[in-house]
């Protein structure tokens, strides 16, 4: 089984920023939203836990481990999309223009298109997906989206379910 856990919440997700690889440590709201999602997976068998290495990230993943002492893995492929330029800006100061810019031309602001995105996360997958172990991914809104494409065999240009802070969701029975 492979279980999918978004980190907790941030200052910038309360406050619409867009994050991309910025290093924001989880609020007190995410740090209670973690240790309630421990408490819920108490009794779920984790193996291994990979995470992505964002603070936000591994907080998360630490909280979780409390009840199991799994293996922690820092996976490098699942921190989240480079938004380049655009990290630390508002979403809603973007303009309509401005985003599909940059859904377009995201290496003009220096950042990491869908494409890329999902490249290197499916890379990851496809190293575990059939592992017998059971394993939680403990990591960011752009991934899950990249991973929930790829498990439900969707394109890019597919809308995907969102998922919230510390949401557990099952990528693999």
């Amino acid at each position: 089984m492979i279980l999918f856990v978004r980190h907790g919440e941030t200052d910038s997700n309360l406050n619409g920023i867009i994050q991309g690889r910025l290093d924001s440590p989880l609020n007190q709201k995410g740090l209670e939203q973690a240790e309630i999602t421990a408490e819920k997976l108490k009794d779920t068998k984790i193996d291994i836990i990979y995470t992505s290495p964002l603070k936000r990230a591994l907080k998360t993943s630490e909280e979780i481990n409390k009840y199991h002492n799994a293996e922690v893995i820092i996976e490098e492929r699942l921190q989240e999309q480079d938004a380049g330029t655009a990290t630390g800006r508002k979403y809603s100061e973007a303009t309509e223009e401005e985003i599909e810019d940059f859904t377009n031309n995201p290496h003009k602001y220096n950042a990491e298109s869908f494409q890329d995105l999902y490249n290197r996360n499916v890379d990851f997958f496809k190293e575990i997906e059939n592992s017998t172990k059971n394993i939680l991914l403990l990591s960011h809104s752009g991934v899950w989206k990249m991973l929930f494409r790829y498990v439900r065999h969707l394109s890019l240009d597919d809308k995907v379910e969102e998922i919230k802070n510390c949401e557990v969701k099952i990528l693999k029975q």
